[in-house]
């Protein structure tokens, strides 16, 4: 399993206890029920530790809160959808996940159960967000397999384009706002209103967080470096086609863009090489900050550095599922298939060599480069990397679609504050 489509096991961080204290007429409150599950304000509280550091200000304000309440009720709906269609996260799969994080903190089950305990954290709730993250990941996946279908002739049209071949290599870091079409004369006329008042990035980032319905609103709409060929077609022509840095509306099936150029940039990557590689990935948890989780990818690479068996660390310690058993193995990887970060580190780095830890949006690695090989560029593998490519342009705008449907189907009663 690649980067790109890793499973995020996030784990609730805990607010100190002296917080939950000074806070207790709000802990117990609820501020929403979504098909008659609740969600309470301890609930907003406790994800807000885990965002806090990608929040704009690092405050919780009202508006922040209500992203996270969006972020929660979205998940609540999903867990929900997945359970109705019969999906299961077997025992063994949260045993895994449990255990695994047990093993890095160098703890078996009982003394991760006691840990737990004396942060206030029952574990039995610990075990069931688990369950609902793999359940998450799993429902996302299935949906997008069903509803997304890449035709031959879609990757005739997509290999004899421009896009396959100039687009190959370049990335765009891009900011989001996304206003759903409820009503799309007034959609139109809001996302209008509000780049009127976009003239900086922050000034985006305050219009992400007050108004957007996107994914990513919290963090002020940031998406990241995305490949330009992995990019919705319209929004690819329309950086094109705009100066920006302001780029929009735009619209689509979904509803009303805008986009902020951050930056741009094409990797000096020979596409036909690829590069046999294997990681460690380790990420906070509900009992690990993300100081003391950047410092566990020392203490890994200080033992690295004095001879350990890279791969028998990483089948201990690593977290990423897909490789995990494998010792971290993540075969033959080519151009453009992992975030950037992961990328750079990993072409900066000598066949043999092992690198220092790294963060990426998913935590911390470790990385070593075991090959080089000039790519198998078949025309089997153009097609198999072009229905990548399209699927990704996509999936987005299929998962919101989906997304819309679960919460025009469902009850949910928002409290007031």
């Amino acid at each position: 399993m690649k980067l790109f489509s890793f499973f995020t096991l996030i784990l609730l961080i805990l607010t100190p206890l002296q917080t939950v204290q000074a806070a207790q007429t709000k802990i117990d409150g609820i501020v929403a029920i979504v098909d008659s599950q609740p969600i309470l304000e301890s609930d907003i509280l406790n994800r807000f530790q885990i965002v806090k550091d990608r929040v704009p200000g690092g405050v919780m304000t009202e508006n922040i809160h209500r992203q996270i309440l969006n972020q929660m009720i979205d998940e609540t709906l999903q867990v929900n959808y997945a359970r109705k269609i019969g999906m299961r996260a077997s025992n063994s799969d949260v045993d895994n996940a449990i255990t695994g994080v047990a093993k890095n903190m160098n703890l078996d089950l009982a003394g991760l159960k006691n840990v737990l305990a004396s942060k206030g954290v029952n574990y039995s709730r610990y075990r069931d967000q688990i369950e609902q993250e793999i359940l998450i990941n799993n429902v996302k996946r299935e949906i997008i397999r069903k509803r997304i279908t890449i035709s031959d002739q879609e990757i005739d049209d997509y290999l004899s384009s421009n896009t396959s071949i100039t687009k190959e290599k370049d990335q765009v870091h891009l900011r989001h706002i996304l206003l759903r079409a409820t009503n799309p004369v007034q959609a139109e006329m809001d996302i209008k209103n509000i780049a009127q008042k976009i003239f900086t990035e922050n000034d985006f980032i305050e219009q992400a967080v007050e108004k957007s319905d996107g994914q990513f609103a919290i963090e002020g709409g940031d998406l990241g470096w995305r490949p330009v060929n992995q990019l919705p077609p319209l929004f690819v022509r329309a950086i094109e086609s705009e100066k920006g840095p302001l780029i929009g509306p735009i619209q689509s099936n979904a509803g009303f863009h805008l986009l902020w150029l951050v930056d741009k940039r094409t990797p000096s990557v020979t596409l036909q090489q690829q590069t046999k590689a294997r990681h460690i990935l380790v990420r906070a948890n509900e009992i690990r900050n993300t100081s003391q989780t950047e410092s566990l990818a020392d203490d890994l690479y200080k033992q690295l550095s004095s001879g350990a068996d890279f791969a028998e660390l990483a089948k201990e310690y690593s977290e990423d599922q897909g490789s995990t058993l494998q010792g971290g193995d993540l075969g033959w990887v080519t151009p453009g298939t992992m975030v950037s970060e992961f990328e750079t580190m990993m072409n900066q780095t000598s066949v043999g060599d092992i690198s220092k830890p790294f963060r990426t949006q998913f935590g911390w690695h470790i990385l070593q480069v075991e090959g080089r090989r000039e790519a198998d560029i078949s025309d089997q593998l153009k097609r198999q990397n072009a229905e990548t490519s399209l699927t990704a342009q996509k999936q987005d705008i299929v998962l919101g679609n989906w997304l819309d449907e679960l919460r025009a189907d469902a009850f949910i009663d928002r409290k007031s504050k």
